[in-house]
C-alpha cells in the first residue's frame, strides 16, 4: 500500500540550478514566479539531457502576438518577429534572478529543407519536440520533449484559466505563410503568421 503526496518548499532560482546540476529535479517539476509585470507563471521541467533541464511554462504569457508581422515564414523562427519579441521584450519582464541562470540553448529549424541551428535564450519547443511527429511541418527537429509525452500537458491556458491556442517554432511545410502551432485541445494545427497566438516562456539551465 502506497500514499503519493506532493510537496511545496520555499526556493530560489539559484537553488534551482543547484538541483539541475545536482540531477535532483525530475520531469514534471513546477516552479512557480511572477512576472515583473504582475503576471504569476509556473515552470515546468519539461525535458532533461546531459547538459541541460528545459522547462516551458504551463501558462501563456498575456499578450496576444503575431509569428511575423509580414505575413510570411521567410528565415524562419530565428528572423522572425516572435523571436524578436521573446528575447528582447519578454526577456526584460524576467525576474533578474531568474535571468541570471537561463543558458542559451541549441536551436533547431529547418525551412525549405535547409537546416539550421541557432543559440537561443528564449525559444519555442518545435513541433517535433511537442508531439513527436511531424504533422504540418514534415520535418524532425529536434526530440520529443519527455513531458510532451502525456498529451493532457500540450493543453495551455491563458491568464484567465481558459484554453488557448500557441505558437511552436516550426514553418508548415509547402506554405511560406504559416507557422505551427497547438491548438487549444492540445492537437497540432498550422496557421497564418499574421495571426496574433499566445505564447509560453521556455528556457534552458545548464547543469
Amino acid at each position: 500500500m502506497e500514499i503519493t503526496r506532493k510537496r511545496t518548499e520555499e526556493t530560489n532560482w539559484a537553488k534551482v540550478k543547484e538541483l539541475a546540476a545536482a540531477g535532483s529535479l525530475k520531469v514534471g517539476d513546477e516552479i512557480s514566479d511572477n512576472l515583473l509585470t504582475g503576471q504569476k507563471m509556473v515552470y515546468v521541467v519539461a525535458d532533461i539531457t546531459e547538459e541541460e533541464v528545459k522547462f516551458v511554462s504551463k501558462d501563456l504569457l498575456a499578450e496576444r502576438v503575431v509569428w511575423n508581422g509580414n505575413g510570411r515564414n521567410t528565415g524562419g523562427f530565428k528572423e522572425s518577429d516572435l523571436c524578436r519579441y521573446l528575447n528582447e521584450g519578454v526577456w526584460e519582464i524576467l525576474p533578474e534572478e531568474l535571468k541570471a541562470v537561463i543558458s542559451e540553448r541549441e536551436c533547431l529549424q529547418i525551412v525549405e529543407g535547409k537546416e539550421e541551428r541557432f543559440m537561443l535564450k528564449l525559444w519555442l519547443p518545435s513541433e517535433f519536440e511537442v508531439f513527436g511527429d511531424s504533422w504540418a511541418s514534415e520535418v524532425e527537429e529536434g526530440q520529443q520533449f519527455e513531458l510532451f509525452k502525456d498529451s493532457r500537458n500540450r493543453v495551455k491556458f491563458d491568464k484567465d484559466g481558459e484554453r488557448a491556442d500557441w505558437w511552436l517554432l516550426s514553418v508548415c511545410a509547402g506554405h511560406s505563410t504559416h507557422a505551427c502551432n497547438v491548438n487549444y485541445d492540445g492537437i497540432a494545427n498550422g496557421s497564418s503568421c499574421s495571426y496574433a497566438l499566445r505564447v509560453p516562456v521556455c528556457f534552458s539551465i545548464k547543469k
